[in-house]
């Protein structure tokens, strides 16, 4: 079976990556006509995963002000007027509508499958080990709103949704506040993307603040 993320970060955390760069889209319907052109460049196995990603946190018990939270930590972008009418979970069920214009009979299934595969207690522990050990560093980079609820919420994420999507917004989190980690820990995540069945380019995709002289 092919790693997940061949070229990079996917679904909804990939997508986030792109959205808060530069030049990403800055309120709604930029945002969902960037999906469109995102998903017609990285085709059906992208819409799959960005539309599952989405619909898993539709479903879960997250609150929208949670959802909120991990939108920001994720893109970058506070949800506001600017992405509205209407909720996070109103933005989150756009973006699977326009995924499904992209997916082919069992794409959905499939990306499910595969992304739970390796999904497992031990590995679920090991990303919340690892999100407790680097919190200071998260906490002390990420935006001031959301600094006491960071990380009790990405470990919430990891306990419901799973290792996947949970170390994958986790992730974003560490690239978008730009979270100082030494190389010791570099090389835990790079071990446990692998596990998880991701490319090396997931994790060490370049946006990972790594120092060498720091030990963690």
């Amino acid at each position: 079976m092919e790693p997940m993320g061949a070229d990079g970060d996917f679904g909804i955390s990939g997508l986030g990556m792109k959205i808060n760069g530069a030049f990403g889209p800055a309120d709604r319907t930029a945002a969902l006509d960037f999906v469109t052109t995102r998903l017609e460049r990285r085709g059906p196995w992208e819409a799959a995963a960005l539309s599952s990603d989405a619909s898993r946190l539709i479903a879960s018990t997250l609150s929208n002000p949670e959802l909120e939270i991990l939108w920001l930590s994720t893109t970058g972008r506070r949800f506001d007027a600017e992405w509205g009418p209407g909720s996070i979970r109103d933005l989150l069920t756009d973006i699977v509508a326009f995924s499904s214009k992209f997916l082919r009979k069992g794409d959905a299934d499939a990306f499910l499958a595969q992304s739970s595969l390796t999904d497992s207690p031990e590995i679920r522990q090991l990303i919340l080990e690892e999100i407790d050990t680097v919190q200071e560093s998260l906490v002390g980079r990420c935006d001031p709103s959301v600094r006491d609820r960071i990380i009790p919420l990405l470990n919430k994420t990891v306990g419901e949704i799973g290792s996947d999507l949970g170390m994958r917004l986790f992730l974003r989190a560490m690239k978008t506040s730009f979270a100082p980690i030494g190389l010791t820990r570099l090389a835990r995540l790079e071990a446990l993307g692998e596990r998880i069945g991701y490319s090396d380019l997931v994790v060490a995709d370049g946006t990972l603040n790594t120092h060498f002289d720091l030990t963690d």
